[in-house]
């Protein structure tokens, strides 16, 4: 009776391994994430983008985003074009010099909103860009935050207030800093709050929602808001290459649905919401000054862009990019040059 149990039994949980081995997924996606902050915004999306890839997969992909850091952040590119990750986030300014041409929409005054700037520089450089950069990946969209926003410890009411100032800043916003009359300091977010507190940095060009991150919210109580924003750093998503070579056509055919613009303009949407959230708070705390940058302003920032622009010019030039092409189509998302 006791042979006849076990026999019964093993046969069962032999059924069972064999049902949970039939519905395992075929392929599994490794989402590298170096923001540690589960309720980031891109963290958020892609969480998002998973759940759609496994349901419209039925399965057959499982995807797993990351809940702690591995490598460097001006390593994660390179930790999916060589598979230690199948696909993963990151931002360009990382690598300088490797994307030019993609970081054009983090010139002053072209991003109206995530949205629109994440679907736009998505679709320039399908359009434009395919052939030059991020060829050695999948890309599944370029990115950028909400608009950026100048944070600072004194009111900047006019750019001569700037003189001295140490900005923290990334990327193009460096030039741009330093063209405001400010110097800039370069360093991760991850620094920010202890260079604030600290002396180091007197303010800091960050988009609405990283005030509150960044927990700078006590340190920095005046926020200038420039139209079409002050700047914005563009984002990476990519998938590795030869993982998505490797997918039969029919799930192929997911990933396509769910990259390119649209893909973008979700995630900008997800800054841009959070983005909302920091803004109507600070916006509403007697402790705190958001003010728009007046006519007089904006018309001498726009005179000093004008060496950032034609230095951007410049390389693309040398690219073999019609510069002034593509600044053209970005007009429709800010106020170009």
């Amino acid at each position: 009776m006791t042979t006849k149990i076990f026999a019964g039994a093993a046969a069962f949980a032999a059924l069972s391994l064999a049902a949970t081995l039939s519905q395992a997924a075929e392929y599994n996606i490794r989402v590298g994430n170096w923001n540690p902050n589960s309720n980031h915004a891109v963290v958020n999306a892609l969480n998002a983008w998973a759940e759609k890839i496994e349901t419209e997969s039925d399965g057959r992909i499982e995807v797993s985003v990351d809940k702690a850091i591995i490598g460097k952040p001006a390593g994660q590119y390179d930790l999916i074009r060589q598979g230690v990750v199948q696909a993963g986030w990151g931002a360009l300014a990382w690598t300088p010099g490797r994307f030019d041409l993609s970081q054009v929409i983090e010139l002053p005054f072209l991003s109206a909103s995530g949205e629109e700037g994440s679907r736009k520089i998505t679709e320039i450089w399908q359009e434009n860009f395919a052939d030059k950069e991020f060829t050695d990946t999948k890309l599944l969209a370029l990115h950028v935050h909400a608009p950026g926003a100048l944070h600072t410890k004194v009111k900047v009411a006019s750019l001569d207030d700037l003189k001295g100032q140490k900005i923290r800043t990334l990327g193009s916003g460096v030039e741009w800093a330093e063209a405001l009359g400010a110097t800039a300091v370069v360093m991760p977010a991850s620094k920010a709050h202890e260079a604030l507190a600290r002396g180091v940095a007197d303010g800091i060009l960050f988009p609405f929602d990283a005030i509150q991150s960044y927990r700078l919210e006590e340190i920095l109580p005046y926020h200038l808001e420039v139209p079409n924003g002050l700047y914005t750093i563009t984002f990476f998503f990519a998938l590795n290459k030869e993982f998505y070579n490797s997918l039969p056509d029919d799930l192929k055919a997911v990933i396509d649905a769910n990259s390119g613009p649209d893909l973008a303009a979700e995630i900008g949407r997800h800054w841009d919401q959070a983005a909302e959230v920091t803004y109507t708070a600070l916006s509403e705390d007697p402790g705190h000054e958001v003010s728009l940058a007046s006519p007089e302003m904006m018309a001498e920032l726009e005179s000093r862009a004008s060496a950032v622009f034609d230095a951007w010019k410049e390389i693309a030039t040398e690219k073999g990019v019609d510069a002034d092409g593509i600044l053209a189509k970005l007009a429709a998302t800010g106020s170009g040059q």
